[in-house]
């Protein structure tokens, strides 16, 4: 077993510093905090809870909530939250919503009930609801792909996401450069503000910018983000246009599954004919054939990012949260030709 001495030492701190990091100290640096949590995740660490003096009030637990949780991404974001959380001894309870807003408030009824100390959440967007739940049970909530509309309240709340809208308006740019001046679009629902609107967004901000027409004809904006979504966006932009596309950008790898199962289907070939986009990376990125070109983004360090400012909430009444936005990268693969 790591011992709290070999933490100390990874660190390059004392063990009473190492400590008062696991306790929630006010009296550590940010900067030391991260660290110490760094050693901690690197080496394993596993502190003895029974030896620790922690608030009697509090029980250890973090709520998480997620609207698919069969979905890869949600599962790499979780993944970063126990790296940061299950060294300090907190568990996670996790309640899946299906996007629903009535499940999300029951749920969060729950998690209350619970006695959980902080949120971590993922939906599809942002009600008022949510924020009038927040004021008055004052709980600390960070959202993950997700940004937070603006209702004027004062709460304990944070965001960590990427920057929807220049990510897809650089796969516009790269699809040009590609030679792609015909370019459709497989959207998910305008009132989910990140992952529908933004995106969506993008896909227009990039078109102005290589000065490119816009037909709403080869724009499909679908209920959800599903292969069947991406499916149907597809067979209605087929039906709709006189002149196929010669790509088409999808706001999920989800929905360029379907285009491509569309397409399969009635022998229009990827990318001989077409050349098809995500956004994800998810695992049938690759697993497809032609593989998917798409959008990295930084979801495991999303996790990371969401529970250390849950734990700056936790050892600072002071702490005010904002909004991070985590890097990202297109990846190129099989599913666009150069013409």
């Amino acid at each position: 077993m790591v011992t709290i001495n070999e933490v100390a030492k990874a660190a390059g701190v004392s063990i009473s510093t190492i400590s008062r990091v696991i306790n929630q100290s006010n009296s550590v640096s940010l900067a030391t905090k991260n660290k110490v949590m760094e050693a901690i995740r690197e080496l394993g660490y596993t502190p003895n809870i029974s030896a620790k003096k922690y608030n009697k009030k509090s029980n250890k637990l973090i709520g998480v909530l997620f609207p698919d949780i069969s979905n890869n991404v949600f599962g790499r974001i979780l993944q970063g939250v126990n790296s940061v959380v299950t060294p300090l001894g907190y568990n996670t309870v996790i309640c899946e919503t299906n996007g629903e807003l009535e499940k999300e408030i029951h749920f969060l009824d729950v998690l209350k009930n619970k006695q959980v100390e902080g949120i971590i959440m993922a939906n599809v967007h942002i009600p008022e609801e949510h924020m009038l739940w927040i004021h008055r049970n004052n709980k600390p909530v960070i959202y993950v792909c997700q940004d937070i509309p603006d209702f004027g309240l004062k709460i304990p709340i944070s965001s960590v996401n990427m920057d929807n809208q220049q990510a897809i308006c650089d796969m516009v740019h790269f699809l040009y450069n590609m030679g792609h001046k015909n370019i459709a679009f497989i959207g998910g629902p305008l009132h989910d503000l990140s992952a529908g609107k933004k995106r969506y967004d993008g896909y227009m901000k990039g078109l102005r910018e290589c000065s490119l027409n816009t037909s709403q004809d080869l724009i499909s904006f679908q209920e959800s983000f599903t292969i069947a979504d991406g499916y149907a966006g597809m067979n209605q932009i087929y039906e709709k246009s006189s002149i196929l596309p010669t790509a088409v950008l999808c706001a999920c790898d989800n929905l360029a599954v379907g285009a491509i199962d569309f397409m399969y289907d009635n022998n229009i070939q990827v990318p001989e004919h077409i050349s098809v986009t995500g956004v994800d990376d998810s695992i049938l990125a690759t697993a497809i054939r032609p593989s998917l070109t798409t959008i990295l983004h930084a979801t495991f360090d999303t996790g990371v990012k969401a529970a250390q400012l849950l734990l700056e909430y936790f050892s600072s009444e002071s702490f005010k949260g904002s909004s991070f936005k985590m890097p990202y990268q297109l990846l190129r693969r099989q599913s666009v030709k150069h013409l």
